[in-house]
């Protein structure tokens, strides 16, 4: 049944990014608007079968986070901690892959700052070579779970591939530039 889909998975995955790349464009900052999570609950999973079953196994959409991503578990909602974040530059990341913590929780909201290269002068900020990609998850009890790391810009096409492979994600530089911009100080930080 899913062979058709597997069959043209570059084609689809193109059409998705760029039909989202239009949107991005056209809503402007309205775009954070859409409700992402709940849409990115329902069809990563099946981009994440659809993909496996055409890319191999070293594709992901879905993926669990060690707690290497770790950046704080703030006494925060989430909504406290968006408004952080986008007050830091950061903007909704709907391509992301959806990520479930070492708690075995699934992430409440997912958002990027973008940085370095644009692929031509007076490109959107958002198609920067590369991103700091921070994950939301509810801590247990209470408070919001902030995890990060620097990886390639999923809005590129010449990068797409990849973001979802993973190559050359910094975990490190990732947790270290999320706290800097949110002002959190580390355990680093106090040694």
């Amino acid at each position: 049944m899913l062979e058709p889909l597997t069959n043209h998975i570059y084609e689809i995955a193109g059409v998705a990014i760029g039909g989202a790349g239009i949107a991005r464009l056209y809503y402007g900052p309205q775009f954070k608007e859409v409700p992402w999570q709940p849409l990115r609950r329902v069809f990563i999973p099946l981009a994440h079968t659809v993909a496996k079953r055409s890319l191999g196994e070293s594709f992901y959409a879905t993926y669990h986070v060690d707690e290497d991503e770790h950046v704080a578990t703030l006494d925060a909602e989430p909504e406290a901690v968006i408004e952080d974040l986008e007050a830091a530059g950061y903007v909704v990341e709907p391509l992301a892959g959806l990520k479930t913590d070492w708690n075995g929780n699934t992430e409440v909201a997912s958002y990027a700052r973008h940085r370095g290269s644009k692929p031509f002068p007076g490109a959107p900020e958002w198609l920067r070579r590369r991103q700091v990609h921070v994950t939301l998850f509810p801590a247990p009890g209470d408070g919001t779970i902030v995890t990060a790391h620097l990886e390639y810009n999923s809005w590129r096409p010449d990068l797409a591939e990849k973001h979802y492979r993973g190559v050359d994600m910094d975990i490190e530089k990732g947790v270290e530039l999320a706290a800097q911009d949110l002002g959190i100080e580390t355990t680093e930080d106090l040694e």
